[in-house]
């Protein structure tokens, strides 16, 4: 399929999902903590639990959501975080938490483990999907009654989470959207650029994840994804332009009845043609 241009008035003014921009990926970042502590203190007025689910990509977010909450006291023990994944070793385990790759390691680094110590999120409420377990997400969800916000970013395969394209007709638009939280193979796109953040070490990266599934995603009250790479520019174009298909899987949020896209103008600018 060609592709064809879209210019900048067509991207934040098309039909098929509200799209926002702002100036550099630190207002991104700005605007994910904004929106995590915005919701946080309303539903802690209401005292109503509050539930995110939550990437690993984008990253800054984390510790200017924690400096919110520190210095404003915005209490956290109400608070729900599902992570979206993990990487895993070759045996189909749980990375070592100790790992520089690790997700959970990452979260306890910039989030779990720096909020002050009347603020902190319980540990009984902080979860990531398990490999051996790997229905206990939905369980949550469920529980809970649905995730206040599910915040994520896209890679450049058009995956959403760690969920993979999958290329063939194998699978329908239903069966796909209804796939829950799972194991799987990355991707060798995947897998290529998230080396770039070590260096491009591609063969250090692991090559297996457990990933929540769109089932999980779509349990969630509002999705909102953020763009702050150049790269991500053909992501947008894709969103906006494709139908929905497993073969680029964010495109599916199209379909949800509260989603939307915040980029960086250097990716709305830099669209490819």
């Amino acid at each position: 399929m060609i592709l064809i241009s879209l210019d900048e008035k067509q991207i934040l003014g098309n039909k098929n999902i509200q799209v926002r921009e702002v100036n550099t990926k630190i207002d991104i970042y700005n605007e994910m903590a904004g929106a995590m502590a915005d919701r946080l203190l309303e539903n802690n007025i209401k005292e109503k639990h509050t539930c995110f689910i939550l990437p690993v990509g984008p990253r800054g977010q984390y510790r200017r959501f924690v400096e919110l909450c520190n210095t404003q006291k915005i209490s956290c023990r109400d608070l729900i975080t599902i992570n979206m994944d993990e990487y895993l070793d070759p045996s189909g385990n749980l990375i070592k938490e100790s790992s520089p790759f690790s997700f959970r390691g990452f979260m306890k680094n910039n989030l779990f483990d720096i909020l002050n110590s009347p603020l902190k999120i319980r540990p009984e409420n902080i979860f990531f999907p398990d490999p051996l377990n790997p229905d206990s997400i939905f369980r949550v969800l469920n529980d809970v009654g649905r995730a206040d916000i599910c915040f994520g970013g896209v890679g450049i395969n058009g995956h959403i989470a760690f969920n993979e394209p999958i290329n063939d007709e194998s699978i329908s638009n239903e069966d796909f959207l209804n796939m829950g939280t799972r194991a799987l193979d990355l991707a060798g796109e995947t897998i290529l650029l998230n080396s770039l953040r070590y260096g491009g070490h591609f063969e250090k990266i692991p090559k297996k994840c457990i990933t929540i599934g769109l089932k999980e995603i779509f349990m969630s009250d509002e999705i909102k994804i953020y763009l702050e790479h150049d790269w991500q520019s053909s992501v947008l174009r894709k969103i906006i332009l494709l139908e929905k298909t497993p073969s680029f899987p964010v495109t599916f949020i199209k379909s949800h009845e509260n989603s939307s896209i915040t980029a960086a103008r250097n990716v709305i600018r830099n669209y490819l043609g």
